[in-house]
């Protein structure tokens, strides 16, 4: 009888297709955009399509990188907690996670102005 694998590859698998599936991927393979969108006036290539209907296929990677930095840094906050007697790692575990998460958000803010702005 096989063996149950072990619960961080299970974590693992579970993890990288709730990213998939925050980052906006399945909309991208869905709708089949181009890679790159060319801008009009000049034929620059450009990352970030403007519109809140549109999404390219680099976007939605960046957005489940960024998913994931947010959640690495809420994850450092929360096992800085386990360091109750260690006062000095908890701190920088909390200080760490705090800039993650704060770099997330911020990354996202900056996606999102991009997006609505015309």
């Amino acid at each position: 009888m096989p063996t149950r694998p072990p619960d961080i590859i299970v974590f693992g698998i579970v993890f990288v297709a709730i990213l998939f599936i925050l980052g906006g991927n399945i909309y991208t393979l869905v709708r089949t955009p181009p890679a790159i969108a060319g801008n009009p006036a000049g034929g620059a290539p450009i990352l970030i399509a403007p519109g809140i209907d549109v999404q390219l296929g680099m976007e939605g990677i960046v957005a489940s990188v960024v998913v994931m930095i947010g959640t690495i840094g809420l994850g450092l906050m929360y096992y800085a907690s386990k360091y109750v007697f260690q006062p000095g790692y908890a701190t920088r575990l909390l200080i760490l996670g705090m800039i993650l998460a704060g770099v997330a958000f911020l990354v996202f803010s900056y996606m999102f102005a991009l997006k609505t702005t015309s």
